[in-house]
């Protein structure tokens, strides 16, 4: 079994392109960087008094006209907040970097891992050297599992560079900072808040993005194992890829008026949601959400195997 995974781990690398998405990325963490920098600039170190005005010039307006500024009533809390738990809200570190930009970036490795799987069976059949494997005295089975732990080694290979790359740039261009900094991470409707600790906040998103990418990935492969046309399969994973999210959100305000919603696997594929707050719409918890995704990965994968079984490998 070994031996069928390394000689499908040279055949990822033998294709000039998985070389290329690794180097796109690190690109891709260098521009960010770059443009992030140039953006938020430097650390402000009289952002304290900077704060306490605010605040002050906010007290004034309520005073002034209490209903027309009631608004500034939130505004003043976070700013007390920062004041409270020394958190400079213009301040930037590499955690910072990664927790902001390289965590978003993660949908290049989902984007790319998708590439790589659609194309996996798919360009096997289309230059007939699917057959060359079947002659070998191993199982279907085993053959087609091999391939599945490469191209999951490679999306974890990517997101391995992603991560090391961030970290290393976001430390060039940003500077080191502490692992436990606190920080002010705004809910998704921006109505509230969390105090929340940078670099525990940003392995809990790391975590929570894991099971898109494993999902994502196995729909690209069972694609790939459906068609024999390569740029077929590859098309039509981009085109799931791209939809997920559209379809996803737009499920998440239907999931209150409609119970079966919830058993749905577009609004799961995006968990970082949890990352926010502690349940989707329609009180979906983490625990159900995680559920739901692993019935759909055991039906995708049972389908990838049995019709790989079946299919016709002469025709």
């Amino acid at each position: 079994m070994m031996a069928l995974v390394q000689n499908e781990w040279m055949k990822i690398f033998a294709r000039k392109s998985a070389w290329v998405y690794m180097l796109l990325i690190v690109a891709i963490v260098l521009v960010a960087a770059i443009f992030y920098n140039r953006i938020y600039g430097k650390d402000d170190p009289d952002w304290r008094a900077k704060i306490q005005q605010e605040i002050k010039a906010d007290e004034r307006l309520m005073q002034k006209d209490p209903d027309q500024y009631a608004d500034l009533a939130q505004n003043i809390q976070r700013n007390q907040d920062y004041l409270k738990y020394n958190i400079n809200p213009d301040a930037h570190s590499n955690w910072h970097f990664m927790n902001n930009v390289v965590i978003p970036l993660g949908s290049f490795v989902t984007l790319f891992s998708v590439i790589v799987g659609s194309a996996n069976v798919s360009s096997e059949f289309a230059t007939g050297t699917i057959k060359q494997l079947m002659i070998r005295p191993h199982e279907r089975w085993k053959i087609l599992l091999s391939k599945y732990i490469a191209v999951t080694a490679y999306s974890i290979l990517l997101l391995a560079v992603l991560l090391v790359s961030g970290f290393v740039v976001g430390l060039i261009f940003q500077g080191a900072g502490g692992f436990h900094t606190k920080f002010i991470e705004d809910s998704l409707d921006f109505n509230n808040y969390q105090i929340k600790e940078i670099g525990p906040q940003f392995f809990l998103k790391f975590a929570l993005y894991l099971p898109s990418l494993v999902m994502v990935s196995a729909i690209a492969f069972m694609l790939s194992t459906l068609f024999k046309s390569q740029a077929l399969a590859v098309g039509i994973g981009i085109f799931a890829l791209f939809i997920t999210n559209t379809v996803g959100g737009i499920l998440l305000f239907l999931m209150e008026k409609y119970h079966w919603v919830k058993f749905l696997i577009f609004p799961h594929l995006d968990l970082s949601v949890f990352a926010y707050q502690d349940k989707l719409a329609g009180g979906v918890t983490l625990p159900f959400s995680l559920a739901v995704l692993a019935v759909y990965y055991l039906v995708f994968m049972a389908l990838t195997f049995w019709y790989f079984q079946k299919r016709d490998i002469a025709s």
